[in-house]
């Protein structure tokens, strides 16, 4: 209906793609459930998604209905594009179709954990084989983007040579973090590091200029005080770079979770309607917090929804 009525929100001809990083060094903040349901619904809207798993765990694979351990070798991750005897100069062998007719996939395997093995080997010895991973990953990804609105990376919860790669590859960033004590001590930490690790890459030569850097808070139990008192603390802490809209806390995630599902993947509730409900829309304002940042990253205004455009038609 969308391209009947040339209604499609896509990126302009001049427009470059917008490749964001999900990224916190801590694990369990939801980086993985951020990345699908961020993919899922900007697919809804219409734009073209290519996912990419950068995470040897594949939770992102996972979710996409993939088993890392039997449908996916070696060769089908980005393992063959940036080992160290590389066999692909493109990142096109790796490009998976998912039942979205507008979402692709770069899955992940156990087996990518290699490229950190071989990487940090040659970086010992002095050799210059890690910049030009780096700079290999992010002209793989540029390329790759072309035919694409929005790149989603899904890198490791750690400091290692991809997620340095996929840091310095990315136009933006995106910080999940929970609304626990833990969660929030690391992620100062992690911003903090971040920070650093971001300026010796601009010392050997490699930029990184962010059309935007926000933090996402990825799970708030509203009927937790503890969680209630954490979130005011970030607010207070991040200011404006704290987006607005929290994902609360739902059964109807944790479900969809269970097979291999986003919320929007469900034809019909799991728990109560009214649930349901409640976590659909948290959602599309969660993640319409996004796309307006991917669209100004354009110049261009936010949509109008797909129903004002067809009355408007």
């Amino acid at each position: 209906m969308r391209e009947v009525l040339a209604a499609s929100p896509r990126r302009g001809p001049k427009d470059h793609a917008a490749i964001i990083a999900v990224q916190n060094f801590k694990g369990g903040v939801g980086k993985s459930t951020i990345t699908t349901h961020l993919a899922h619904y900007l697919a809804i809207q219409g734009y073209r998604v290519l996912v990419v798993d950068c995470d040897s765990q594949a939770t992102t694979t996972t979710l996409f209905g993939f088993n890392p351990h039997f449908q996916i070798p070696q060769e089908a991750t980005l393992y063959p594009y940036l080992a160290l005897e590389a066999t692909q100069d493109d990142l096109g062998y790796a490009i998976h179709r998912t039942p979205w007719p507008n979402v692709d996939l770069i899955p992940s395997c156990l087996q990518l954990f290699d490229v950190e093995y071989e990487l940090a080997a040659a970086g010992a010895t002095g050799e210059s084989v890690i910049s030009a991973r780096f700079r290999k990953l992010r002209e793989g990804l540029r390329n790759a983007a072309e035919n694409y609105d929005v790149v989603i990376l899904d890198p490791p919860p750690a400091l290692g040579t991809i997620s340095l790669a996929v840091m310095q590859a990315a136009t933006s960033v995106l910080v999940p973090l929970a609304a626990t004590t833990p969660d929030f001590c690391s992620t100062v930490q992690f911003l903090s590091m971040m920070s650093q690790v971001l300026a010796q890459l601009r010392e050997v030569g490699f930029e990184t200029n962010y059309d935007f850097v926000r933090i996402i808070c990825s799970r708030h139990d509203v009927n937790d005080p503890s969680q209630s008192m954490v979130l005011k603390v970030m607010e207070e802490a991040f200011g404006a770079t704290l987006l607005p809209n929290a994902v609360l806390d739902s059964a109807e995630i944790s479900h969809a979770a269970l097979r291999m599902m986003t919320v929007y993947e469900l034809e019909k509730p799991i728990g109560t309607a009214r649930t349901h409900k409640r976590c659909r829309g948290n959602l599309d304002e969660v993640m319409a917090q996004v796309e307006h940042l991917i669209r100004r990253s354009w110049h261009r205004a936010q949509p109008a929804s797909l129903e004002e455009r067809l009355n408007v038609a």
